[in-house]
């Protein structure tokens, strides 16, 4: 039996590319659970890592659930703040700042543009242009800004505020380097 399709809510015609184009695949795959019972896990119990990992997982269904009408991912939100805040990057840079590929930038980036949340301004070189938020750009981002706060309210609510500043922290130590 085929499945049936569901209705994508309309979005106003300027945000049309920013609309969701994974919204169909997602509403088949299962509600992640982090821990489900009677499942022996032996090592992995132990793994900072995959703590790390299955956290994220959860984090990030959260996430979608909350802006994914508008296709926006932790990737792609994250990349509006840091052009927002730095204006006249280029997409290189904003390539090395991410941890991407300079390819899924620019993937990013024409979304965006076609989205008229951002403008490419020319560095005076053909290969390096300077992104900047759009008006709407910056109003967008406003929105989403309030709907990623009540995301991460969410998702910590069982953390205190010091806690939550200690698992900062924490993060941020697994972040670097080893020698």
């Amino acid at each position: 039996m085929p499945k049936q399709k569901t209705a994508t809510p309309k979005a106003p015609a300027k945000l049309k590319a920013a609309l969701p184009k994974r919204q169909a695949s997602q509403a088949l795959t299962p509600a992640f659970n982090a821990r489900i019972e009677g499942i022996d896990y032996d090592i992995l119990e132990e793994l900072t890592g995959y703590a790390v990992r299955r956290a994220q997982l959860s984090i990030y269904a959260d996430f979608t659930a909350s802006l994914g009408a508008y296709d926006i991912t932790p990737q792609r939100f994250s990349s509006l703040v840091i052009i927002s805040n730095n204006p006249g990057i280029s997409q290189t840079r904003l390539a090395e700042v991410m941890g991407i590929a300079r390819s899924g930038v620019v993937a990013i980036i024409d979304n965006f543009e076609q989205a008229g949340l951002l403008e490419r301004q020319d560095a005076g070189d053909r290969r390096s242009y300077m992104l900047h938020l759009t008006k709407d750009g910056h109003k967008q981002l406003a929105k989403y800004k309030l709907v990623v706060k009540e995301h991460d309210d969410r998702v910590s609510q069982h953390l205190t505020v010091k806690e939550r500043q200690q698992l900062r922290t924490l993060l941020g130590k697994l972040c670097m380097e080893t020698k």
